[in-house]
């Protein structure tokens, strides 16, 4: 059963759309990639065939580009929320900067 949307806590909400935008920036980034390569295999295509696989080195690029973007978007590896002690001891060491 859905809960409605007048008990969600409106922290929760804003997780749930930061989450809802990174995933679809790794979808659009992934698209990206995607179209980028097949241009610049093409380019190699009709230019050099039989020669050096330069695209290469765009796709090696490009898809470690892509691999952080889905662990971020997917993985809870830095989904912990920051304490008011962490950004407190954060504030103090920026300030002692100044």
């Amino acid at each position: 059963m859905a809960t409605p949307k007048e008990n969600l806590d409106p922290a929760l909400l804003e997780i749930a759309k930061k989450s809802l935008k990174k995933k679809r920036d790794a979808w659009q980034f992934l698209t990206v990639t995607i179209v980028l390569n097949a241009f610049l295999s093409g380019v190699w295509w009709f230019t050099t065939p039989n020669g050096y696989f330069w695209p290469m080195w765009v796709m090696f690029g490009m898809g470690i580009g892509v691999v952080f973007a889905y662990l971020d978007a997917y993985s809870t590896l830095g989904d912990r929320p920051l304490t008011e002690d962490q950004i407190r001891a954060e504030a103090e060491k920026i300030q002692k900067r100044r």
